[in-house]
C-alpha cells in the first residue's frame, strides 16, 4: 500500500473516531453510576467511548500514556460486560485492549477467561479447524504458553485443504512459529500479514469498525503476545505502531467513573459460572 494510501486511510480513521465522540456517552455513564437503565447496553456504549479515546490518544495526540490508560478502561469495561454474559463469544481480537494496556491483572484476567470455549456447541467447535472458535482458542493457548498443543493444532490446520476462511491460515503460521520460538518466522509472517495485499482485506473485518483504517488488529495482537513471551519482534509497518509493542505497564491506572471504581476485577461469576471465574495470580490454563 502506497504511503499516500496509508495517510488517507489514517485520516479517514481519525475522522471516524472524532465523529463517534459526538454520541451521548454521558447519559450511559450517569445510568451506570446510578445503577439504572440497561447495564449491558450502557456498558456497550461506554466501552465504545473508551476504545475511541484510546485510539485518538495515539493517532491524534501521540500520547502513549493516555493510550494505555484508555486501553485499560476499555478492557476493564469489556471485562464488566463478561460479568453479565460469561459465555459470550470471545475471539482473538477481544484481547486487543487488554494487551495494549499492559496492565498485569487485566491481561491475567483475559488469559484465564475460557468459559465460552467450553459451553455447548463451542466445546466441539473449539477443536474443529473448520470453525471460528478454533482460531479464537489458539489465541488463548498462545497467551498461556501452551506450546505443544498450539503447535499440534497449528500443524493440523495447516496440513488441511482449507477453502472457507482461507485468509486466516497465515495466523496459524504465526502460532506455529511462536510455539517453536522461531522469531525470524514470526516476523516474516507478520510482515506478510501487514503487507499491502493482505492488509487491504484483513484490516477490514466486520468487527473492526474503529481500528480498520488505523491498524492491523490481528497482527497487533500477535505481536503483543510475542513480546509478552520475550520475543521482541520488529516490524517496519504503519499498521502496527512500534511504540505499542514493549511491555511497559504504567505506574498507575485510573478508573474514571464511580461504577468502575467499585467493581472488583476478579469478582467471581454468578450462579453456575462461578467455577470458571479467573483468579489473581499465575493460575495455569485449565485444559480439557
Amino acid at each position: 500500500m502506497a504511503i499516500e494510501d496509508v495517510e488517507v486511510s489514517r485520516s479517514r480513521g481519525i475522522a471516524k473516531l472524532f465523529d463517534n465522540l459526538k454520541s451521548d456517552y454521558q447519559g450511559a455513564i450517569d445510568y451506570l453510576n446510578s445503577g439504572s437503565g440497561s447495564r449491558r447496553g450502557c456498558l456497550n456504549i461506554v466501552t465504545s467511548y473508551a476504545e475511541t479515546k484510546c485510539l485518538l490518544a495515539w493517532f491524534a495526540d501521540g500520547d502513549l500514556q493516555a493510550h494505555k490508560q484508555w486501553a485499560y478502561v476499555a478492557a476493564k469495561l469489556g471485562r464488566m460486560i463478561y460479568q453479565t454474559t460469561p459465555a459470550e463469544w470471545y475471539p482473538a481480537y477481544s484481547h486487543l485492549y487488554a494487551l495494549l494496556s499492559d496492565h498485569p491483572d487485566i491481561v491475567n484476567w483475559y488469559r484465564q477467561h475460557t468459559v465460552s470455549y467450553f459451553v455447548a456447541g463451542e466445546a466441539d467447535d473449539r477443536d474443529n479447524p473448520k470453525m471460528a472458535a478454533f482460531h479464537g482458542y489458539q489465541t488463548l493457548l498462545a497467551l498461556n504458553g501452551k506450546w505443544d498443543l498450539l503447535a499440534q493444532r497449528s500443524e493440523q490446520i495447516l496440513g488441511m485443504n482449507v477453502t472457507k476462511d482461507k485468509r486466516f491460515l497465515i495466523d496459524h503460521r504465526f502460532y506455529l512459529a511462536l510455539a517453536k520460538g522461531d522469531q525470524a518466522e514470526m516476523e516474516s509472517v507478520l510482515r506478510t500479514l501487514t503487507s499491502p495485499t493482505i492488509a487491504r482485506v484483513r484490516n477490514f473485518e466486520h468487527a473492526f469498525a474503529f481500528t480498520e483504517n488505523l491498524i492491523a488488529t490481528h497482527a497487533t495482537v500477535f505481536a503483543k503476545i510475542a513480546w509478552r513471551h520475550g520475543f521482541e519482534v520488529e516490524l517496519d509497518t504503519p499498521w502496527v505502531p512500534r511504540e505499542w509493542l514493549p511491555i511497559l505497564p504504567l505506574e498507575r491506572y485510573d478508573d474514571p467513573w464511580d461504577f468502575m471504581k467499585t467493581f472488583d476485577l476478579y469478582l467471581p461469576f454468578e450462579e453456575g459460572w462461578a467455577d470458571w471465574s479467573p483468579v489473581p495470580g499465575d493460575r495455569a490454563l485449565v485444559l480439557p
